[in-house]
């Protein structure tokens, strides 16, 4: 019986690909391609010839190598073709498998055949453009954020050479205000207090906090060999960080916008602890929820499944997580159940996962490792939420 496929080893601009009539029955050697329309073609009339050949049409596998592969992926999908992406750990233990060393294109793409064909792939539903916008745009809002927060840290370090004091005055130094005060350099009270009234917490709130400054400023020891350099430095990174909060407040406004036309957005932000960022990450990142038939297998998806090791009469029972799936949920899971578990004065953000946590912590479970399966355990929710298409409801 034919199956065929067309496996193709993404690189960067040129690729090799492999067409297969069915499994250890080559159509085609391995060639080689590159990324431009007229090579396409080519494919797509390579593609067409298995079909002929078959009377079924052919599908097309490849490995998901980030941004190497996305452009074809959508390519083939565009012209009507079935894309299977492979997790490059399933060809890695198929190259283990293989007494000979051998590492070159055209060996990658007829493993990735081989791969495809003694795995059980299920047809699996092509996710909605506008949560893959969503989802880039949450990875990108992630990927910003990190450089924020690099760039704060080097602020701090930079202006505690200038006012070694400043931050016992302003406990959060990026906020709009001290941002302003610094990027002034105001010397006079009167100055100290123009500057400080950006705030709007009235004149008896700058005044005070003025005088906090002058205190500060007469108890401080600076660095003065270097001052002028270090003020440049400042004023650099200054711009850096507020460049980094107009960009952040713009993907945060997208965001909330993209994550607004889809359904499934509000059933998430039903769930206590889950914000208006988590839910959009948590929904990017699952995509279509069909394609899960189990919450297990969502689970597993996020990486939250443990690992097993189990050698001979020998099991362990100290397993990890096995982390390999999305860090971007893992994370946004993470976040997301620390506020669930937090305890407020009205009580716990999320009782019932909050007792959850708490049954891990009475059996003896370290603070993270009882997060981590109260992650699970939120996924677990989500799943049903998602699922059923209700809201959230404590029963």
């Amino acid at each position: 019986m034919y199956q065929p496929v067309l496996s193709i080893d993404v690189s960067k601009s040129t690729s090799y690909a492999a067409a297969f009539l069915s499994y250890e029955k080559p159509h085609l050697k391995p060639f080689s391609f590159s990324h431009s329309p007229g090579d396409m073609d080519n494919l797509i009339s390579c593609l067409a010839s298995l079909e002929e050949k078959t009377s079924i049409k052919p599908n097309v596998v490849l490995e998901a190598t980030g941004n190497f592969s996305k452009p074809l992926v959508e390519f083939f999908e565009n012209e009507g073709y079935r894309v299977i992406t492979l997790n490059p750990l399933q060809t890695h233990q198929q190259k283990k498998k293989s007494i000979r060393k051998v590492k070159t294109d055209p060996v990658d793409a007829n493993r990735i055949a081989q791969v495809y064909y003694l795995s059980d792939f299920k047809l699996r539903n092509k996710v909605d453009n506008s949560l893959l916008d969503l989802r880039n745009l949450c990875r990108q809002y992630e990927g910003f954020n990190a450089l924020y927060t690099e760039s704060q840290l080097r602020f701090r370090s930079t202006l505690d050479l200038v006012f070694p004091n400043y931050d016992t005055v302003f406990s959060h130094l990026c906020c709009k205000t001290s941002l302003n005060l610094i990027s002034n350099f105001p010397t006079s009270k009167a100055d100290l207090i123009a500057a400080l009234k950006v705030s709007r917490l009235g004149d008896t709130w700058s005044n005070k906090m003025a005088d906090k400054l002058i205190s500060a400023a007469k108890e401080s020891l600076p660095i003065v060999s270097s001052h002028e350099s270090n003020l440049q430095v400042l004023k650099n990174y200054l711009e850096i960080l507020l460049t980094h909060q107009k960009i952040l407040t713009q993907l945060r406004d997208q965001i909330l916008q993209w994550a607004s036309l889809q359904s499934d957005y509000e059933l998430l932000c039903s769930i206590p602890g889950v914000g208006f960022l988590t839910a959009a990450t948590i929904l990017g990142e699952i995509g279509d929820i069909c394609n899960f038939p189990s919450s297990k297998q969502l689970v597993a998806f996020a990486g939250l499944d443990p690992s097993v090791y189990q050698s001979g009469k020998f099991t362990s029972t100290n397993n990890k997580i096995s982390k390999r799936g999305s860090t971007y949920l893992r994370k946004a899971l993470y976040q997301a159940t620390v506020a669930a578990i937090s305890n407020r004065k009205k009580g716990p953000v999320n009782e019932i996962l909050f007792e959850f946590y708490s049954k891990k912590k009475s059996e003896g479970k370290a603070s993270k490792v009882a997060i981590i399966a109260a992650c699970s355990k939120l996924l677990r929710m989500i799943y049903g939420v998602l699922k059923n298409k209700v809201p959230y409801t404590v029963n």
